[in-house]
């Protein structure tokens, strides 16, 4: 029973932020250009302050997990790598290809995540989740453009392709997180005081925002693709990366995290990046609806099964 509550006390707060923004949606308080603009100001204002403030919070001289990075990094890599070779072999459509490869390797970790390993772990120190950003974002970023551009054709300039990486609002704050980390830079409180409260409303506002953007009507003509991206990202992931980190000896925390990279749902940005890049647009809108909604029943069931096998105290 022990088990069952806590895995219920761990998504059902989640579930009722997406739903009240989803019922928002639904009631006409909020459109598809308000829900956007709002979502731009979460992804380049709110989430970058609470990272940055997560690692400046941080002891990492003695949380510092190398281990569960290193394992991160090799497997978000590897997954990639795999789906290179696995979704042409499934899936004839070349602007569906790559649109696959991304949706079920590249997980929404900075908006889901993060509140993830937070709310299963609230009084504990939780640097991990923050730190992961700057591991496996880059590697999301850079193996969705590569994937885009190989399968759809649509090619980018390398340097452009590593500008968007450098710039990237969540790789920018964890650098300015570790450049004040390293150099014990104080900020005066009357700058760091309202900083802190604007990252403090990244998280509820982010899961608002995710149930504000689900559209169910963008997974008619994508059934088949819909069900193969689906099932790779919320049952294959997790089933492969989280049994090699169990027999790793990856535990509580450190799990916690890596549950939030690799059962979590398809990253939100991957829709606007797979339009503009020349992708199947509508088989990725479909892919963030469904894997966000049924991410609900499946997060909690990884949860519920780690735990009761006394992998997360």
């Amino acid at each position: 029973m022990d088990d069952l509550l806590f895995s219920l006390n761990t998504v059902l707060p989640l579930l009722v932020m997406m739903a009240v923004g989803f019922a928002a949606r639904c009631v006409g308080w909020l459109d598809d250009a308000s829900t956007h603009r709002i979502n731009a100001c979460v992804f380049r204002i709110f989430l970058p302050l609470l990272l940055c403030f997560n690692i400046v919070d941080t002891d990492l001289g003695e949380s510092f997990d190398g281990l569960t990075l290193l394992y991160a990094l090799a497997t978000t890599l590897a997954a990639f790598l795999f789906l290179f070779w696995l979704v042409p072999r499934l899936c004839r459509d070349r602007a569906s290809c790559g649109v696959i490869i991304q949706g079920v390797a590249r997980s929404n970790y900075a908006i889901f995540g993060i509140p993830l390993v937070m709310t299963m772990y609230p009084q504990a120190d939780t640097s991990i989740a923050a730190l992961m950003v700057a591991v496996v974002v880059p590697v999301f970023n850079v193996m969705s453009t590569v994937a885009l551009t190989v399968f759809t054709g649509k090619r980018s300039k390398p340097s452009r392709v590593l500008r968007d990486i450098l710039l990237n609002p969540l790789i920018l704050a964890t650098l300015a997180g570790f450049a004040l980390w390293w150099l014990r830079i104080d900020l005066p409180p009357v700058l760091e005081s309202p900083l802190r409260s604007l990252g403090s409303v990244a998280t509820p506002l982010a899961l608002f925002l995710l149930g504000a953007s689900m559209d169910f009507q963008k997974a008619k003509a994508n059934g088949k693709t819909l069900v193969i991206s689906v099932l790779g990202r919320l049952v294959a992931m997790p089933l492969v990366f989280l049994s090699l980190a169990v027999a790793l000896g990856i535990r509580d925390v450190s799990l916690a995290a890596l549950i939030a990279v690799y059962a979590s749902p398809t990253s939100v940005s991957s829709f606007p990046m797979a339009q503009q890049m020349g992708g199947n647009g509508d088989l990725a809108g479909a892919q963030v609806v469904f894997t966000t909604a049924l991410s609900i029943p499946t997060v909690f069931l990884w949860i519920y099964v780690l735990r009761s096998l006394g992998y997360l105290a």
